[in-house]
């Protein structure tokens, strides 16, 4: 049996932070391992955040040119060549993980190319060997692609976020069904490089958000000339027949059948617990999650989750943070390591894109917090304007009787930027009171900030 002060299970961004992190917590002689089976990079770099955001940005540009809005200059359908669209995702992502490999070996911890899974409450087995960990493990195995419960899906040819990296030919017509972060963004591209796209959700889109967003965003993808946005329903089958797929629906109008070459389920990841030997470990989970505290601790003391694994925020930045405190728990570094979770900052890198931090007004209310809310229409704003901005909102929550920042969502023009300004502030409990003593420069998207504060100072007891 192999001895290993910490082990790490996965090689994504919660397990390289992991993993680095119990090596600069444990110091020199530090003996840390970290399973990864197969390439290494991690979800983010080679088939989520970053090729689909350069995906999207060749998207955006050939929109632009042919779908804006300013007097005097004309308007061109550029040329695509999505096989090069394409390339240049692949060049990108090679930079991206070239960076990525570069860090790993510099990380101080050993990569065993092996699939790992818990033999014992200390012991993991990979490839018929064992592992003995003295201090802690952190379980950061990653998530798998979710098929959605539709009756015959199993007899369907089906397309996800992953496949979908690998295309090189656009298909003609295509269903994408989600209406979350990743079905938009896929659904996005595949419209706006001409293939005809059914934006499919089960629900209305960001129903969980704030129907004033959920209006705005509903009315930047009807706007799209290549989209067909359909929600809600409920989805009774689907089959293959004469070369498309067709989704049967159920909806608020009677039946409705979808057809289109292609069905793309976008409708999220499952984290990776199956055959994890979990049960053997004495780590309790159910519905897909990890039972687990603060500190990312799991009902095995020594064994820690981090990143998809825990089934819950599978977002990139909250992966990292969660995997330092994984790994300063397995490195048996005393004090309190809980993952701050008020902030909760999400991105959907749609045009305008959308950004979110902190709580909903539904979601304070519903928590019993007085608010006061503003809101405004970027559209009617001074530097939008001289934008020919069509779309866009910016809300705004706080305490209505301290004037405490508690959310913020942003539909608009660099939304996903912009947000930083709230998350700064509400990092240090800021008011709506010191927004309006922060200096805002003219003529700028951000100064809409300054606005909302009046708004909401006004109605603070």
């Amino acid at each position: 049996m192999k001895t290993y002060d910490v082990l790490v299970i996965g090689g994504g961004s919660a397990g390289t932070s992991a993993a680095a992190t119990a090596v600069a917590a444990l110091g020199p002689g530090a003996k840390v391992g970290m399973f990864n089976k197969g390439e290494l990079g991690g979800l983010c770099i080679l088939r989520g955040c970053m090729p689909t955001k350069t995906m999207l940005h060749a998207a955006h540009l050939a929109h632009e040119a042919s779908a804006h809005h300013t007097p005097g200059i004309g308007h061109e359908r550029l040329a695509i060549d999505f096989k090069e669209v394409m390339a240049n995702k692949d060049a990108k992502v090679a930079r991206f993980k070239k960076a990525k490999l570069g860090g790993i070996a510099k990380g101080g911890y050993e990569v065993i190319d092996a699939y790992a899974r818990f033999a014992g409450p200390d012991t993991i087995e990979a490839d018929g060997e064992l592992y003995q960990f003295t201090k802690g493990a952190v379980l950061a195995a990653g998530s798998d692609v979710a098929l959605p419960p539709i009756p015959g899906i199993e007899n369907v040819t089906v397309m996800d976020s992953d496949t979908v990296m690998d295309l090189k030919e656009l298909p003609e017509s295509a269903i994408v069904m989600g209406g979350g972060a990743i079905g938009l963004e896929l659904g996005l591209f595949l419209a706006r490089m001409g293939c005809q796209t059914i934006q499919a959700n089960r629900s209305r889109i960001f129903s969980k958000i704030d129907s004033e967003i959920a209006d705005e965003m509903e009315d930047v993808l009807h706007a799209e000339p290549n989209l067909t946005l359909v929600a809600p329903f409920k989805a009774t089958g689907i089959e293959e027949k004469n070369g498309s797929v067709h989704l049967h629906l159920d909806t608020a109008v009677g039946p409705r059948t979808l057809i289109a070459k292609h069905f793309v389920a976008a409708t999220g990841r499952n984290a990776r617990l199956e055959n994890m030997g979990l049960e053997a470990a004495g780590v309790e989970f159910a519905r897909g999650r990890v039972t687990y505290d603060s500190a990312m601790r799991t009902t095995n003391p020594r064994i820690f989750v981090a990143g998809d694994a825990t089934g819950e925020d599978q977002l990139l930045h909250i992966a990292n943070w969660e995997g330092k405190a994984a790994g300063k728990g397995a490195a048996e570094v005393p004090g309190d390591h809980s993952v701050e979770r008020r902030l909760h900052m999400t991105a959907i890198f749609t045009d305008p894109p959308l950004a979110t931090i902190g709580m909903t007004q539904l979601e304070a209310e519903a928590k019993g917090i007085p608010v006061v809310c503003a809101s405004a229409k970027l559209a009617q704003t001074g530097r939008a304007i001289t934008m020919d901005v069509q779309h866009g909102l910016w809300k705004m929550i706080a305490h209505k009787q301290t004037g405490e920042l508690l959310g913020s969502q942003i539909l608009g023009p660099r939304a996903d930027d912009i947000i930083h300004i709230i998350s700064t502030a509400m990092y240090y409990k800021g008011t709506a009171m010191d927004l309006l003593e922060m200096p805002w420069y003219h003529p700028t998207l951000s100064e809409v900030c300054l606005s909302l504060a009046r708004e909401l100072v006004a109605q603070v007891d």
